[in-house]
């Protein structure tokens, strides 16, 4: 049976012949810039890099990309945080372009596609080991390959979420398969940007600016790995509160573990300081200047220390004894730390009894994580032509490790992620008018059936958004079975309230307050009367109301699934160019060693 396309949150004409045509200038004028390189002819380009390859003391295809990379990936970040509080405080948009905040989403992804295209245009001897080649005479870093792809598969994600908006609705979360897509291929770019300075580490050794841009390039992977969380930092998370410390343990041990593995005392901190500086001050530029509500991060101060201080007393000699042993610590004294943070300023305190479990998994996550960090500080170290023999035997053993750590890591991700909403919970509502006329808002207090619903839950709160702002207040026991909200919800407009309930891990129900007619998706209104019985229901009935019902559940686990298959290829991708690369540089490294014994012979 044909399933009729969806109207709401789709491109119009127009916006779509603004996407057409700015992608398609921008291909133009590359396509340009590679045949004008490839012939011989001087360009503007080519004349900046040659100019800041001589400042910098880099090969021409190098000289470029650290910047224009780094300012499109920080583009893309205020771009999709800005992007989710407008959505959190006003609801659906019109299309791709439908809030300002698309632009820089938009224009950072392409500025992700030129970082990765102008290595490929400008490579010209000298070209580190292992390169890739595209024709007789044409070789391009492996890196430049990388980030085109990521930047690409990024780029796709655009047109299809319209795509995937007019199949099935709009889904209103930040873990919808073509929004992951997107902000997928930016982050795993970050991994393409580190084996370029390994490259280039390769050619010319290192030097402090080359290892400010690693820093940089590490604080911008925290950052990105904390974008996955932003549902949990506003407050809206539409997954199980687990994964906020598993996520969290997650980017901490494998990003600081990249960084500390290879460098010297001190770096984990640096990379700390990128993190906080720029995350703080997108958190800032959101909450102020645009007015929009804040999203709260995650401080991850005290796994920096406790990467260094494993780093102090292992020493860097065993990189993959030093990821798990991070790992481990990081999954509990780290979760640990994070759990405290969290009362004091996450929209969502964690509660006691979650932190068993957090620890568990968190354990499990960072273990993995510093493992699979081992591993690719391993193979960039090797890329970068650091002279270490490791032998057949061992080099499958950090192959094998590395594989092995990454499976824990996504399999203790995608075991927490399923969600349910077991039926059975209901409640007697009783309003407490504060305000009448035009704009009502009422205390809401519930008496629950089962009077015990709410024991041990994960977040009972009184959640109200998209009406031009965003409240939330927790559920305040006042008799067995019976809570009342902290504050008045707002009942009016375009306002959405309702009762959320997170029970177990993962059994996530919300009870309807209010809600508009919305005949744009035909949903009618939603009043809840004083004294009125209702029931709890999925939460994503509630959260997602653009979502349409009607459609195929293989249809959404296929769009899932090519998610899946999208992001194995991307993490294939990364596995086999950087130990592709990796390969490379071992063999200049025993050239070059070979080379200079044959001079001290002689």
């Amino acid at each position: 049976m044909a399933v009729p396309l969806a109207t709401t949150g789709t491109a119009t004409f127009g916006q779509i012949a603004i996407v057409t045509g700015l992608v398609s200038v921008l291909y133009l004028a590359l396509a340009v810039l590679l045949w004008r390189e490839r012939t011989g002819r001087l360009t503007l380009v080519g004349r900046l890099a040659d100019t800041i390859g001589r400042l910098d003391g880099v090969p021409r295809w190098a000289a470029l990309t650290p910047y224009l990379h780094a300012i499109s990936l920080l583009t893309c970040a205020f771009g999709v945080w800005w992007d989710i509080a407008v959505h959190i405080g006003n609801g659906r948009d019109t299309g791709p372009f439908g809030t300002p905040a698309h632009y820089p989403i938009f224009f950072g992804i392409l500025g992700v596609i030129v970082s990765g295209v102008l290595p490929i245009a400008l490579a010209r001897k000298p070209l580190p080991a292992r390169r890739i080649k595209l024709t007789k005479g044409w070789r391009i870093p492996s890196s430049a390959a990388l980030v085109t792809v990521c930047g690409t598969f990024a780029l796709v994600g655009f047109p299809l979420d319209d795509v995937w908006h007019r199949m099935f609705g709009e889904d209103v979360t930040l873990w919808g398969p073509t929004h992951l897509l997107m902000i997928g291929g930016v982050v795993f770019s970050i991994f393409g940007r580190l084996l370029a300075l390994a490259e280039v580490e390769q050619l010319i050794g290192l030097t402090k600016r080359r290892l400010f841009q690693e820093i940089v390039s590490v604080g911008a992977l925290l950052i990105a790995w904390d974008l996955l969380s932003a549902e949990f930092g506003y407050g809206v998370p539409q997954f199980p509160l687990i994964l906020q410390p598993i996520l969290i343990a997650f980017g901490a041990a494998l990003a600081f573990t990249v960084v500390r593995a290879r460098r010297g005392p001190g770096t984990t901190f640096a990379a700390l300081a990128v993190y906080l500086v720029i995350r703080g001050a997108i958190a800032w530029a959101v909450d102020h200047p645009l007015n929009e509500i804040v999203g709260h991060f995650p401080l991850l101060i005290v796994e920096a220390v406790l990467v260094e201080a494993v780093a102090f007393a292992l020493g860097n000699k065993s990189r993959f004894r030093l990821g798990a042993v991070s790992g481990v610590l990081i999954g509990t004294v780290g979760v640990v730390a994070e759990y405290a943070w969290s009362h004091l300023w996450m929209p969502i305190p964690w509660p006691s009894s979650m932190l068993p479990s957090a620890i568990g998994y968190g354990v499990l996550a960072g273990t993995g994580a510093g493992v699979v960090g081992a591993w690719l500080a391993t193979r960039y170290a090797e890329v970068a032509g650091e002279e270490r023999a490791l032998g057949i035997r061992r080099l499958r053993r950090t192959h094998q490790l590395g594989a092995v750590g990454l499976i824990a890591v996504l399999g203790t991700v995608f075991f927490c992620v399923p969600r349910s909403a077991e039926p059975g919970v209901s409640a007697t509502v009783s309003l407490e008018r504060v305000a009448t006329g035009a704009e009502p808002t009422a205390y809401v207090a519930v008496k629950l059936q089962p009077a015990d619903a709410a024991g041990g839950a994960r977040w009972f709160e009184a959640m109200a958004w998209q009406g031009g702002g965003f409240v939330t207040h927790r559920m305040v026991k006042v008799a067995d079975g019976t809570y009342r909200s902290a504050d008045a919800l707002p009942m009016y407009g375009k306002w959405k309230s309702m009762i959320r309930l997170h029970q177990g891990q993962r059994d996530l129900k919300a009870m309807w307050v209010y809600a508009p007619e919305d005949p744009a998706i035909e949903r009618p209104a939603v009043q809840v009367s004083d004294g009125q019985t209702m029931d709890f229901i999925n939460e994503q009935q509630v959260l997602r109301r653009e979502e349409r019902t009607d459609v195929p559940r293989w249809m959404w686990n296929g769009g899932y699934a090519l998610l899946g298959v999208v992001g194995l290829l991307e993490l294939a991708g990364i596995a086999w160019l950087v130990g592709r690369g990796a390969r490379g540089g071992r063999l200049r490294a025993a050239h070059l060693a070979a080379g200079e014994r044959e001079r001290e012979i002689a």
